[in-house]
């Protein structure tokens, strides 16, 4: 038997100081079912016009619209012996995305800034922007490059100052994070958050539910919640996780739709 003992690789650096600094958070979780065959009909329509959107995006657009219904959530606590409460009057959207690094995979993460002022095919772009762009030379990654080429200690008080910043701490924490483990037959990801709000995505499963008094079978998102309790109560955030459950499954319902009508004019 080989046992081998090494320090922290690179590619590890990013993710330890997050986890790190993700141990003030004071995490409650919830999950719910997410009907979502307005969705996949949404999808059909913008296939139709060679637009491809993925479920990261509706969820994104979703979360975004809630906090402007319910601001009290786009908050953050920090700090242990002298704590501060921030709140905040943007609404900025984080998302995770894996990356190659050598032989190792890792996870990184971008911010779409304003996202509820975006429609949901900007909101797509700058994702599909991102998995695109090269962890090794690509500008957005820049930052988490520099952190992995820190020494731990150095790498610590840098992080800690960056969090400590509420604007900084906007900027690269955003108001909440979304991760989806979608793509693989997994049903519930409670991710760990440095945000008071943090949602992932699992597979979407065929599931038989009652509706209207009768048996139907339908396409079913589970989805969760990781919210931190110093800076918001259970009962706000089950009533601002229902509200995004609201919106994913009425989205042909929504008022927002920039989209619909640049589909509408690319198609006329």
């Amino acid at each position: 038997m080989t046992i081998k003992k090494q320090g922290l690789p690179s590619a590890r650096k990013h993710t330890f100081h997050f986890l790190e600094q993700a141990r003030e958070v004071q995490a409650i979780y919830l999950n719910m079912d997410v009907e979502a065959s307005e969705l996949k009909k949404s999808r059909v329509n913008y296939k139709q016009n060679n637009i491809s959107i993925s479920y990261v995006s509706y969820v994104i657009s979703a979360i975004s619209k809630a906090i402007e219904k319910f601001p009290e959530v786009n908050t953050s606590v920090h700090g242990k012996w002298h704590p501060k409460y921030i709140s905040y009057d943007q609404v900025h959207a984080k998302f995770t995305i894996n990356k190659q690094l050598g032989n190792q995979q890792i996870v990184v993460s971008n911010v779409i800034e304003n996202s509820n002022e975006k429609s949901l095919q900007t909101i797509q772009e700058n994702i599909d922007r991102m998995k695109k762009m090269p962890f090794e030379t690509g500008e957005s990654f820049e930052s988490v490059r520099k952190l992995q080429g820190l020494p731990v200690w150095l790498g610590r008080i840098i992080y800690k100052q960056i969090l400590n910043n509420p604007y900084k701490r906007l900027k690269t924490q955003g108001s909440f994070t979304v991760t989806s483990l979608g793509h693989l037959p997994v049903q519930q990801i409670y991710p760990i958050t440095s945000n008071t709000i943090c949602f992932g995505i699992g597979g979407i499963i065929e599931k038989p539910i009652i509706k209207d008094g009768a048996i139907i079978v339908t396409s079913i998102m589970p989805l969760s919640m990781t919210f931190d309790h110093r800076a918001i109560d259970g009962a706000l955030a089950a009533e601002f996780f229902n509200e995004v459950k609201t919106n994913l499954e009425n989205w042909e319902e929504q008022q927002w739709r920039e989209d619909q009508k640049s589909l509408s004019m690319m198609s006329s």
